[in-house]
């Protein structure tokens, strides 16, 4: 009888080992999809989700990259004072976002939620559920299991027969061929929650330098949902309605709109008693204000647009849906990393490389600096190199190159030689290589920072900033003489 306990004990003890080892296998493997090496970090977006207070959230915000691009949680609670949460991720569709409004609700009892609709046009039509399967894990890996994820799963492979419930449960089945190409942040948890920005993802590129906006010509037109598109929004407004839910029909700027669109979207809204706003509507574009190209709120819109849309709908959840303003910890303290985000967006506006020197003396920036071939640089700039305790200061016909990091100088100059250097930063974890020529040498340049190099390779002094917070280089420019290059 000993024997047979003992046995058993041991047969447990291993299973227990087996999940284990497992669990812990998966939480690597899986693809992290953060800030420092994704536009769209569902990751680091959803995980923020999970450790938000129960019954916190008043906002809920679905929808594809676009919707992710959009609306800025911080800006909203700054602005107005409400607590929203964007849940978007790339090429979400309307099956997704249902799924992902079921899973919020497990913790949160949201008083609106607004839903992008550019995945009710038939976007993928050789996929059943509308995004490929790629983007659909980067969706629903994050997710922590529940019956809302096995749910999710289990209809997601009823539609699609190409994809496997277990793979999605052990996800090494999908991924185990990643073991060569394990990075830090698969490991560390720190840098996987490095993003503070609850769900909102900047860009920073200008927008095109107009658009035309829409105006309604035929009344009659309409258009049909693709059907799974069909039925997961009447699962949604259901679900809305059910939870005392307002939900808000939003067409971004750059969708595809046309009067059939317009008229599908407005007749669905009139039938099931819920709003819809076409903001690619000559009035309502207005209303936004934005100034193209700078401030783009054209399809995925840089910061500056988002800025823009986001005190729109903050105005309209203000005033017209009564959402109210509370102050939250949660939100406050997260607003410094918020506005170092758009200090570091700021950057790529800056033309005067006076005025960037200026800019990048941020304690929070690590700055690589190499010489590229022969060039020159005018006294105003060697006042602001001065001023960052940089002793050189001649730079025609030398090779130089400088890391300022840690608050500390490393720099060399040469006439007569290629020069090189090895250092590390972030407690030894990330390794940095500068390499300088100049003309005489055989021109040449490199700041190589975790492996890549980011140097500009072109003449003149090649300049790359690394932001401690945001844990990725963020900035790469060329200064020579009185002009800044990107």
């Amino acid at each position: 009888m000993k024997k047979q306990i003992k046995n058993i004990f041991k047969c447990v003890l291993f299973l227990l080992i087996l999940l284990c080892s497992l669990t812990a296998i998966n939480k690597v493997l899986v693809p992290k999809y953060i800030l420092k090496n994704s536009t769209w970090p569902t990751t680091s977006s959803y995980r923020q989700f999970y450790k938000m207070e129960p019954n916190s959230i008043d906002v809920l915000f679905f929808g594809s990259s676009v919707c992710v691009n959009a609306f800025i949680p911080q800006e909203i609670y700054n602005d107005y004072g409400i607590r929203s949460y964007n849940l978007g991720s790339e090429q979400q569709s309307i099956f997704l976002s249902y799924y992902w409004l079921k899973e919020a609700l497990r913790s949160q009892k949201p008083q609106v939620v607004v839903l992008d609709t550019k995945f009710m046009w038939d976007l993928h039509p050789e996929n059943p559920i509308n995004t490929t399967e790629g983007l659909t894990r980067k969706c629903l890996d994050p997710m922590h299991y529940s019956d809302v994820k096995k749910e999710a799963v289990h209809n997601l492979c009823e539609l699609d027969e190409t994809q496997s419930e277990l793979s999605y449960y052990l996800t090494n089945i999908r991924f185990h061929s990643r073991w060569s190409e394990l990075a830090e942040y698969d490991i560390d948890s720190e840098m996987v929650d490095t993003s503070e920005l609850k769900g909102f993802a900047p860009t920073t590129d200008n927008g095109p330098e107009a658009y035309t906006t829409y105006e309604q010509n035929d009344a009659e037109i309409t258009m049909e949902f693709p059907k799974v598109m069909q039925e997961y929004l009447d699962k949604t407004v259901d679900l809305c309605k059910e939870n005392g839910i307002t939900l808000i029909l939003v067409s971004l700027p750059g969708n595809e709109m046309n009067d059939a669109a317009n008229n599908t979207y407005t007749a669905y809204a009139h039938e099931k008693g819920i709003d819809y706003y076409n903001l690619c509507n000559t009035s309502y574009y207005n209303q936004i204000g934005a100034v193209l190209p700078e401030e783009s709120v054209i399809s995925h819109e840089n910061i500056w647009g988002a800025i823009k849309t986001s005190k729109f709908i903050g105005g309209l959840l203000s005033e017209k849906y009564a959402v109210n303003s509370v102050t939250d910890d949660q939100y406050e303290q997260t607003k410094s990393f918020y506005e170092e985000v758009i200090t570091s967006s700021n950057l790529v506006r800056i033309t005067s490389p006076v005025d960037y020197l200026e800019a990048i003396n941020n304690p929070n920036y690590m700055v690589f600096m190499a010489g590229h071939g022969d060039f020159n640089l005018s006294d105003a700039i060697k006042s602001k190199m001065h001023e960052r305790g940089i002793a050189t200061d001649s730079y025609e016909n030398i090779s130089f190159y400088v890391a300022l990091i840690d608050g500390g100088v490393i720099e060399n100059s040469s006439p007569d030689e290629v020069i090189n250097y090895t250092g590390s930063f972030r407690d030894k974890r990330s390794i940095f290589t500068l390499t300088s020529g100049c003309q005489n040498v055989g021109a040449t340049s490199v700041i190589n920072i975790e492996g890549t190099d980011y140097s500009k390779h072109i003449t003149g002094l090649n300049i790359v900033v690394y932001d401690m917070k945001m844990k990725t280089v963020i900035d790469q420019v060329c200064i020579n003489g009185e002009a800044l290059g990107r």
